[in-house]
């Protein structure tokens, strides 16, 4: 009796399988993924499964086998990265698409929501001015597009306008409209969470006019 439930029991047990462990599976995630060259960048693997080897490749040329590598980039240009990684259970590739945008040391002002937080040259035509002497601020603003609103822009502070009067007469509203410039400075969020790019110009060293 007691052998028959043996047998029993282990027939029910059903048939043994062999456990299967899945494939690694490549991915990346890099910081900062813009920039101005030279730009340097932290790469960071967030593959998973079990990896025993890297391979990256930049997209200048240039390749590094280490499994967070950090790279220069030094000429301006919209680069696509590779990850090749393999480990006991097999390989896996995983590429991104001109995914570092690095630009030379000016960049256009319509490229400007693409570098908000960063110090940078913008150059662009100001094709409207206006000082709002009516209000508490009283700001000077240089638009770079019309309509102004939800597009790049540079304002200058009334506590700072005096500064800005003598160094470029009669006011800069009038001495920049319909000139192309080149401003210089931290590009800015505002209002914050909208991604409309602006800049404070504080002093009249990060103003001046472009070479045509």
């Amino acid at each position: 009796m007691v052998l028959l439930a043996l047998v029993l029991t282990i027939g029910c047990a059903g048939p043994l399988h062999p456990r299967v462990f899945p494939p690694p599976i490549a991915d990346f995630s890099v910081s900062p993924e813009q920039g101005t060259a030279p730009l340097n960048v932290t790469f960071s693997d967030v593959s998973s499964g079990d990896i025993s080897n890297w391979h990256w490749d930049f997209g200048d040329g240039q390749f590094s086998n280490d499994p967070e590598p950090n790279h220069t980039y030094t000429t301006a240009g919209n680069y696509t990265v590779s990850l090749a990684i393999m480990g006991s259970r097999g390989s896996d590739v995983e590429t991104k698409t001109e995914y570092i945008k690095v630009a030379t040391g000016v960049i256009n002002w319509e490229e400007t929501a693409s570098y908000i937080g960063q110090d940078l040259v913008v150059e662009g035509k100001v094709v409207n001015s206006y000082y709002a002497a009516n209000t508490k601020s009283q700001l000077t603003f240089l638009d770079f597009h019309k309509p102004y609103e939800n597009y790049f822009k540079c304002i200058i502070w009334g506590s700072d306008r005096v500064k800005f009067l003598k160094e470029f007469p009669p006011n800069p509203e009038t001495y920049f409209l319909n000139k192309r410039v080149q401003v210089t400075g931290l590009i800015r969020e505002y209002p914050k969470g909208s991604g409309v790019p602006e800049m404070v110009l504080e002093e009249p060293s990060q103003i001046k006019l472009a070479e045509e």
